[in-house]
């Protein structure tokens, strides 16, 4: 058996590379869209508690 070239050894490692950063720009898409999906959550528990507020307000004891 003969031992791989250097030129072929940097391309390997090349490729390896190339194909650790397609994964790692895949999981960073991931995580992107799992924090705005969080956001998203947060901002209608923030709606939902500020309506509920307003409706308090509204039919509090001060307008009965």
């Amino acid at each position: 058996m003969e031992p791989t070239k250097p030129i072929d050894q940097v391309l390997e490692r090349i490729n390896n590379i190339s194909e650790d950063m397609k994964t790692i720009k895949n999981d960073i898409s991931h995580i992107k869209e799992y924090i705005r999906k969080l956001e998203v959550r947060e901002q209608l528990e923030e709606d939902k508690l500020h309506k509920m507020e307003k409706e308090y307000v509204k039919t509090g004891w001060f307008y009965n």
